[in-house]
């Protein structure tokens, strides 16, 4: 089988690949893209029978391409690698994939969505210099690996217009070549780091001439990393270990005749050997990959992407770079282009009185998002999936999450179509006159004029429940609330809230925001939580049709793998991880119960059933409640997003709930 190649620019890049295509026995040039008919032309001359096209778009739609190289400018990365794996196109993206862990996540959503191959061009890793030293290291040849030094730098001549050194292009040492010595520590160590430290010397632009990193891996391997694009480094891999060490010399030249130095017991060899040409090797890789029906490769997995581009984002952030196109306001549209749109009716909707927009029956929650792209990519994929509905509060991050979701809502100029939630007077604030000040300041971070409901994110009883219910009610004549509630209130409290405003002539209540889930809360999980899942809450909410708005939906982790390690005593922290993730003391003081536990095993057996998640299990039987339920979900993952959105797909009997349920 021979793979039909395109490629996407005509850069230096580029001709290497071509040329490496030429000279392979599994892959044929036929196709190239240009945003520049000119340059798509003369880049096709140099080569035989192969296509110009006058845009990437082209390309992509040409039926007679098999797999892309996509080698345009790292912020372009992203989009045209998904353009092209929703096209059905393999593809090889030059690296590094993606300018942030955000795209990468994206790309790689894509990729596992289509059943596509993807691969980060990191050709290295093909050559068997690599894997002369991962044996050597593996067999413990030099004893117990501590500490790896690695550099990758050159010098070029300072100028702003650049990709080397614009900030607009992702430029800078970390992302162009420290991609390479970061990804080699980690092949390495074996793991991700846990923490990563560095500093640098950056251009006006804010991009790094020079820039060093430390690595600090659970399994006590320390790194240093160095890279320039304004100093000549060594390029150099060492690798010590209690016995000995190994010493690469420029092991990202990938040379065809190679070798280094292995020191052990105080005597120095040198191993050497021959390869093929590296990016020929790159292309027959992909051509392997295809042929087996494989939709990434070992040399270069995709959680092993993905942990390269969060390991870089720590090192930027570490030494203070950060680029434009990572700011919301220069992403005016979707990761892979195009005008933000729903692309799936996945899917389900209620109305509450009161409120003349559908709410989505799930709800994303806003409270855990490191950045701005990272949320970019999160939001933009939950409303392509059908949902309308975010919670948002005062307190997260400091009321940064406000402005983030704000941001969102002005660059799509969606803020009609979407139901945003709001909450505010949360301890030490849970009074009455703060309400109106933090509102407005919300309002304003969020950019917009009202929040569809308002939730008290606290109650404090001391304060009567007609004070609340005035203040409510004047937020909502003025405009600023359509709907209001309570956030952790209890049922007394909720029936004397509601009771005073029908006595008074007032609006009363629309929802309540309480913990609820398959599994009961047994303690708190924050100072002043309250839960619904009482069988008199539940009968209240059932008779008054009172929307249930449930945090915590799925037990922060209960039916996951994640009671499993612990009870193992297993080792995650190499796992990618955002946001605030719950402790292994908080789940077991939360939800560790006889009970729950029975709950656990009867969700994983009905999954097993049904082919799904166990944890699709505990948000079907949330989803299903005889009264209005519209549960918070928090993903930290696209991936966790799809498989929330699996629970909707799932419909449990009366029969399957109360088994589940131990009623």
């Amino acid at each position: 089988m021979t793979t039909r190649w395109g490629i996407i620019a005509t850069g230096r890049i580029a001709h290497k690949l071509a040329m490496a295509i030429q000279q392979s026995k599994t892959g044929k040039l036929v196709a190239v893209g240009s945003r520049s008919t000119d340059s798509a032309i003369a880049f096709a001359s140099r080569y035989n029978d192969v296509t110009a096209y006058s845009s990437y778009n082209e390309l992509i739609s040409a039926t007679d391409v098999d797999a892309i190289y996509v080698a345009t400018p790292h912020p372009q990365h992203a989009e045209w690698t998904i353009r092209s794996v929703n096209a059905g196109k393999a593809v090889l993206c030059e690296k590094p994939m993606g300018i942030s862990h955000a795209e990468v996540m994206a790309m790689v959503h894509a990729a596992k969505s289509n059943d596509t191959f993807l691969m980060e061009a990191f050709m290295y890793r093909l050559h068997p210099q690599i894997k002369n030293v991962l044996e050597l290291v593996r067999s413990h040849a030099i004893g117990i690996v501590r500490h790896i030094h690695a550099s990758f730098g050159f010098h070029a001549p300072y100028d702003p217009n650049s990709r080397l050194f614009a900030n607009e292009l992702a430029g800078g040492g970390i992302m162009d070549v420290g991609c390479y010595p970061l990804s080699i520590s980690r092949l390495i160590a074996g793991q991700e780091p846990h923490r990563v430290e560095g500093t640098g010397v950056l251009s006006k632009e804010g991009i790094d001439l020079y820039a060093t990193g430390m690595l600090y891996f659970e399994n006590g391997i320390t790194a240093r990393v160095a890279t320039a694009v304004g100093q000549q480094l060594d390029n150099t891999v060492r690798i010590f270990g209690t016995d000995g060490s190994i010493q690469v010399p420029w092991p990202w030249r990938s040379p065809q005749k190679w070798d280094f130095q292995l020191t052990r017991k105080g005597e120095t060899e040198v191993i050497s050997g021959e390869a093929n040409d590296i990016y020929v090797s790159e292309v027959d890789e992909v051509a392997r990959c295809l042929v087996e029906g494989a939709v990434e490769s070992p040399a270069m997995s995709w959680n092993d992407s993905l942990g390269n581009a969060h390991a870089l984002d720590k090192w930027r952030n570490a030494v203070g770079v950060k680029f434009e196109a990572e700011t919301l306001s220069n992403r005016k549209t979707p990761i892979q282009g195009g005008i933000l749109s729903r692309k799936t009716s996945e899917m389900r909707y209620e109305t509450l009185s009161g409120l003349n927009k559908p709410i989505s029956k799930l709800v994303l929650g806003c409270d855990n998002q490191p950045d701005e792209l990272h949320a970019m990519v999160m939001f933009d994929h939950f409303f392509e999936s059908g949902g309308n509905t975010f919670d948002t509060a005062f307190i997260y991050g400091g009321n940064r999450l406000e402005q983030v979701l704000g941001l969102w809502l002005e660059t799509r100029k969606i803020r009609d179509e979407i139901v945003v939630i709001g909450k505010g007077a949360h301890t030490p604030h849970d009074q009455p006159k703060f309400v109106e000040s933090q509102l407005i300041r919300s309002l304003e971070s969020l950019r917009t004029d009202h929040v569809d409901i308002y939730f008290l994110h606290r109650d404090n009883s001391v304060v009567p429940v007609g004070e609340w219910i005035d203040v409510l009610n004047d937020q909502k004549e003025s405009g600023r609330v359509t709907l209001f509630g309570g956030s952790n209130w209890s049922l007394e409290r909720i029936r004397e809230a509601n009771a005073w405003a029908a006595r008074h002539n007032k609006s009363g209540f629309s929802a309540v925001s309480n913990q609820f889930s398959l599994a009961r809360m047994m303690e708190p999980v924050w100072a002043g939580c309250i839960s619904s899942n009482t069988s008199a809450y539940r009968e209240f909410l059932s008779e008054s049709k009172l929307a249930l708005f449930p945090w915590s939906s799925q037990g922060r982790g209960f039916f996951t793998e994640r009671v499993d390690q612990i009870f193992d005593k297993s080792d995650v922290a190499s796992n990618v991880q955002f946001g605030l993730h719950p402790s292994d003391e908080e789940i077991q003081r939360c939800w560790f119960s006889e009970d729950n536990f029975e709950r656990r095993s009867r969700a994983y057996a009905l999954a097993k059933k049904k082919s799904v998640e166990p944890i699709n299990i505990a948000l079907a039987f949330v989803l299903a409640q005889p009264f209005p339920c519209f549960p918070l979900i928090g993903p930290r993952q696209l991936s966790e997003t799809t498989s929330c959105l699996r629970a909707l797909e799932i419909e449990l009997s009366h029969d399957e709930i109360s088994e589940l349920d131990l009623t």
